[in-house]
């Protein structure tokens, strides 16, 4: 018998998976399971082990902290893709109000000042195309 269990020793077999939505097969897939190996290496690797370890309870003092963890992290993140932003994309985040009032200027002496014949009258609505150009520049970042 022992001696049959040595040789068995790092066998494999083959175990088919199904993967089913209301009891209808979509999709079959064949994974390698070898059988008597040693996995304590593995075992050690799993969440459970680690929860143990850690002496891990489910309970709102755990879930506080985890909580804070999580928090920092997405901060961390967070921070770490504003600071590259800022660093390879500064004509786009550094933006000075002064180019706005630059850009209101300019569309102001072409549209207000060279009304031509009747428009004269409705001068109104150049002053509202004006606001429309300036505010569809500024808001697409188009001209700076």
């Amino acid at each position: 018998m022992w001696k049959r269990n040595k040789l068995k020793l790092g066998a494999i077999a083959f175990v088919v998976k199904e993967y089913k939505f209301d009891d209808v097969v979509m999709w079959e897939d064949i994974e390698i399971k070898f059988i008597r190996q040693d996995t304590t290496e593995e075992d050690d690797r799993k969440l459970e082990v680690l929860l143990k370890r850690l002496n891990w309870e489910w309970n709102m003092k755990n879930y506080i902290a985890l909580g804070v963890v999580v928090f920092g992290a997405v901060i961390q993140i967070y921070t770490f893709f504003k600071n590259q932003y800022f660093k390879y994309l500064p004509t786009i985040a550094y933006r000075s109000e002064h180019y706005d009032f630059i850009l209101k200027c300019g569309f102001e002496s072409a549209f207000s000042y060279n009304s031509i014949g009747c428009f004269r009258e409705i001068s109104s609505l150049n002053y509202w195309l004006i606001n429309v150009i300036t505010d569809f520049c500024i808001y697409f970042n188009l001209i700076f």
